[in-house]
């Protein structure tokens, strides 16, 4: 049984305002496999605590995506890529040990799906 991902009606808004009416693309995907693609080029990614990456791994998020979700003075994740993370695990396509976070082999088979499929698997999280 997957394991339940919450999802805040903070995370809900802040993806309705950062939806382009007139676009058809969706760059949620886009991010959750950015943090994929990143995790593997790298084999493995610190961990500050369960389930929560080093803010630096996040700010490199911001300046590709344009999202200002993570600052210097900001000590929280934020939600959407709390999200992320959480989706990762109950795809079981992370795994981590102690103090670091790795893609499972399963994440490289998501990795290599067409868009769609990727974008449908963070929508059943989501709805």
């Amino acid at each position: 049984m997957k394991e339940q991902v919450i999802v805040s009606t903070e995370l809900f808004q802040w993806l309705n305002e950062q939806t382009d009416l007139t676009s058809n693309q969706v760059d949620l995907v886009d991010g959750f496999v950015f943090m994929l693609h990143k995790i593997n080029k790298h084999s493995s990614i610190r961990l500050i605590g369960e389930r929560k990456l080093h803010p630096r791994f996040w700010r490199t998020h911001d300046k590709t995506f344009g999202y200002r979700l993570m600052g210097k003075k900001k000590k929280h994740i934020a939600l959407l890529y709390q999200f992320y993370i959480d989706v990762a695990y109950a795809e079981k396509l992370v795994y981590s040990n102690d103090d670091a976070l790795f893609l499972t082999e399963r994440g490289k088979i998501y990795l290599k799906m067409h868009r769609e499929d990727q974008l449908e698997t963070l929508f059943q999280h989501i709805w």
